[in-house]
C-alpha cells in the first residue's frame, strides 16, 4: 500500500510504504495533543495553581523537530542515488504548503487579539499588538505578527532577551520549521557526507549541552532538526530493527521519565543543563523506538492516532487563539468554572481544527501539490 504522509508543519508529500511513516504521524499527532492539554492546563487552570504543569509541550515540540527532520529528508535521501533531487520545485511546494495555513492562522490571530482587547482582556494575544497606539504602530505591530523569518524566539522570549509577543504563540517554532526548510538542502549535503553517525550525534548533544548552559537557544533548536536528517539518513535500519517488549518499555519508561523529571526539577547551573540536553535525548529515544518494529509503532498507527495526525498542523496552528478566546468570553457568559471553560475549549478546539483542516489545510496540500506537477 502507498500513502501520503505530511510531516508535521507543512512537511513536503511522499509516497513510502505505509508502516514506514503511520507510527510517525500519530507520533505528531500525540505531540500536537500534549501541546493543546499543555496550552489548556496553563491558559484555563483547570487543576488550579500552583506547581508546573506535567504535560510535556517543551518535549513535544523537540519531537516535531526531529519529526520534520527525518520526513524532509526521506525523499532527497532516496532520490540521491537515482540522479538527485528536484530542489528547484521543492522549494516553492515546501513554502505553500507551510504558509498558506500558518499565514491564516496568524490573520486569524489578529482579529481574535483585537476582539480580546476590546473585551478587557490583558492577555498576551490581546496585547501583543497596540491597537490604541495610532495608524503606524497598529501596521508595524500586524507586521511584525507576520514575520516568521526574523521575529525568531524560543516561545518564551527572543534573541535578545524580550518577551516573546505574537497573538499567536504557537507560531514562535513555525520560524524555526521554515529556516529548516529553506537550508534543507545544505543538511543533507552535509549529513551524506558523515560516515560515524554515533559519533556525530555525540557531537551534536556537546552542542546541545553548550547551548542550554549558555542560554543561547536559536543552537539547540536547529540542532534538533539536523538530528533529524541524519536519522533519516540510517531510516531503513531502524525501521528493520526489531526490539523486544520488555526493552521497548523500559525505554519508553525511563524517556517518559527524563522528561516529565526535567518539568519539575530545575538544580539550575550546569546540572539543569545537563538534565534538558538528556531531555533532548529522551525526546529522540522516543521517535527512533516510533520506528523501530515493535508495539509503539503499531499503535501509533492506529485509526485514532492517524486522526490525531492529519489535523497536527491545524490543531497546533488554530488552538492558543481558541483557549484565549474561550477563557476570556466565557466568564462575561456567566461560566466562570476552569474545568467547564476546559471542557468547552477540549471540543471547540478539537471541531475547529478539523474545519480549519478542511477549510485552509487541504487546498493547500493540493495547492503545493499542483506546483510539483508543473
Amino acid at each position: 500500500m502507498r500513502v501520503r504522509f505530511e510531516c508535521f508543519g507543512g512537511g513536503a508529500a511522499m509516497s513510502v510504504r505505509e508502516d514506514r511513516v503511520l507510527s510517525l504521524d500519530g507520533l505528531r499527532g500525540l505531540g500536537a495533543l500534549m501541546v493543546f492539554l499543555l496550552h489548556i492546563d496553563i491558559m484555563v487552570l483547570p487543576f488550579g495553581e500552583g506547581g508546573p504543569s506535567l504535560f510535556p509541550g517543551s518535549a513535544s515540540m523537540i519531537v516535531f523537530f526531529i519529526l520534520s527532520g527525518i520526513v524532509l529528508s526521506l525523499v532527497p535521501f532516496k532520490h540521491m542515488k537515482d540522479g538527485g533531487y528536484d530542489w528547484l520545485s521543492y522549494f516553492p511546494r515546501r513554502v505553500v504548503r507551510l504558509c498558506v495555513p500558518l499565514f491564516t492562522a496568524i490573520a486569524l490571530g489578529v482579529v481574535a487579539g483585537f476582539v480580546a482587547w476590546r473585551i478587557g482582556s490583558t492577555s498576551r494575544s490581546a496585547l501583543a499588538i497596540v491597537y490604541d497606539g495610532g495608524w503606524r504602530r497598529v501596521v508595524h505591530d500586524i507586521l511584525m505578527q507576520f514575520d516568521v523569518l526574523f521575529n525568531i524566539s524560543d516561545d518564551g522570549q527572543n534573541l535578545f532577551g524580550a518577551p516573546l509577543i505574537r497573538v499567536n504563540s504557537p507560531v514562535w517554532s513555525m520560524s524555526w520549521e521554515l529556516w529548516f526548510s529553506l537550508t534543507l538542502p545544505l543538511a543533507i549535503w552535509c549529513v551524506s557526507r558523515i560516515r560515524r553517525t554515533g559519533l556525530a550525534l555525540a557531537a551534536m548533544f556537546v552542542a546541545v549541552f553548550v547551548s542550554h548552559w549558555s542560554g543561547y537557544f536559536p543552537l539547540r533548536l536547529c540542532l534538533m532538526f539536523w538530528v533529524g536528517v541524519m536519522i533519516a539518513s540510517r531510516f531503513d535500519e531502524i525501521r528493520s530493527l526489531k526490539i523486544s517488549m520488555p526493552v521497548e518499555v523500559a525505554s519508553i519508561f525511563l524517556s517518559l521519565g527524563i522528561i516529565e523529571l526535567a518539568l519539575v526539577w530545575h538544580p539550575g547551573g550546569v546540572a539543569e543543563a545537563m538534565l534538558a540536553t538528556v531531555m533532548n535525548v529522551a525526546c529522540l529515544a522516543i521517535v527512533v523506538v516510533s520506528i523501530a518494529d515493535g508495539f509503539t509503532r503499531r499503535a501509533l498507527s492506529t485509526a485514532p492516532m492517524l486522526f490525531l495526525g492529519k489535523i497536527s498542523y491545524s490543531l497546533y496552528l488554530t488552538h492558543a487563539i481558541l483557549i484565549g478566546g474561550l477563557a476570556a468570553l466565557m466568564p462575561k457568559l456567566g461560566m466562570a468554572s476552569p474545568l467547564g471553560i476546559a471542557g468547552v475549549s477540549l471540543a471547540a478546539c478539537m471541531a475547529f481544527a478539523v474545519l480549519f483542516w478542511r477549510v485552509i489545510e487541504v487546498p493547500s496540500i493540493k495547492m503545493s501539490r499542483s506546483l510539483a506537477n508543473k
